[in-house]
C-alpha cells in the first residue's frame, strides 16, 4: 500500500498568497508602490530569495508591475489577467466572491447557457439527457444547502458537459467552487423551491429537445441573481 507525501506551501508561495490576498482585498490598490525587497524581507520575515522570486510570480500572474530603478507597483489585475489570476480570485477568501465577482460570472452563464442547452438537445442521447432529470430530482431532493449546492452545480456541470463543448465544460469545471459558493449565498437568501422548479423543468424541455425554452428558463434563473427582490448584488 503506497501513501502520497503530505507537502505543505513553500515560503515563497506564502509570500505570493499573503501579496494576492492584500491586493484583491483592496489594502494594497491599484498603482500602490510596494515596499523594497529588502524592507519586506523585514516585515515579513523571509529571505530575500523568496521575496524576489515571489515577486516574479506575482508579476507573471498580472498582480504586479516592476519598473526597473523606479519599484514594484500593483498592476490593475482585471485588465492584465491572466488565468492565474483568474484561479487566485477564485481561491481569495475561500472562494467567496464579492459584488462585482458575482456579476461578472452571472453575466458569463447569461451569455453561454442559452448555446449550452442549444447544443445539449443537438448533440446527446436520450439516455444522456435522462440523466440531467435524474440530477435535477437529486437537487429537488436536498433539503440542507451544502447538498443542494453539490447537487445543483453537478446537474450543470453535466448539462454542459453534454453540450459536447470541451471549452464550455472545463470553464464550467475550474469554477465550480465559485458556482457552490454564489448558490449557497443564493438559497440562504432567496430558499431552494424556486431554484428546484426551474431545474426541473429545465430537464424536462431538454429532455423534450425543447431547447429555446430551457434556454429562457436558465436565463430567467441568472438574471435573477443579478437584479430583481433576489439579487444578490
Amino acid at each position: 500500500m503506497n501513501f502520497d507525501k503530505i507537502s505543505v506551501p513553500s515560503v515563497r508561495e506564502e509570500f505570493v498568497r499573503a501579496i494576492e490576498n492584500k491586493i484583491l482585498s483592496g489594502e494594497l490598490k491599484i498603482g500602490d508602490r510596494l515596499p523594497s525587497a529588502r524592507e519586506l524581507c523585514t516585515m515579513m520575515g523571509v529571505s530575500l530569495t523568496s521575496v524576489s522570486t515571489g515577486i516574479t510570480a506575482l508579476a507573471n500572474k498580472g498582480f504586479l508591475e516592476v519598473k526597473p530603478r523606479h519599484g514594484v507597483y500593483v498592476r490593475d489585475y482585471r485588465k492584465d489577467a491572466t488565468p492565474e489570476t483568474f484561479f487566485a480570485i477564485l481561491r481569495y477568501n475561500g472562494g467567496n466572491l464579492n459584488a462585482h465577482e458575482i456579476r461578472s460570472f452571472t453575466e458569463t452563464r447569461i451569455a453561454a447557457d442559452p448555446l449550452v442547452a442549444r447544443l445539449v438537445t443537438e448533440r446527446a442521447s436520450d439516455e444522456e439527457l435522462s440523466e440531467l432529470s435524474d440530477l435535477a430530482r437529486q437537487f429537488a431532493s436536498c433539503q440542507k444547502i451544502p447538498d443542494a449546492c453539490e447537487a445543483i452545480t453537478a446537474l450543470c456541470y453535466r448539462m454542459y458537459q453534454l453540450s459536447d463543448n470541451s471549452i464550455f465544460a472545463m470553464m464550467y469545471k475550474t469554477t465550480m467552487e465559485a458556482q457552490k459558493g454564489m448558490y449557497a449565498l443564493y438559497f440562504k437568501k432567496n430558499g431552494m423551491q424556486n431554484a428546484r422548479e426551474i431545474m426541473t423543468s429545465v430537464a424536462a424541455t431538454l429532455a423534450a429537445h425543447d431547447w429555446q425554452s430551457a434556454g429562457k428558463l436558465l436565463l430567467a434563473s441568472m438574471e435573477s441573481v443579478i437584479s430583481g427582490p433576489t439579487s444578490l448584488i
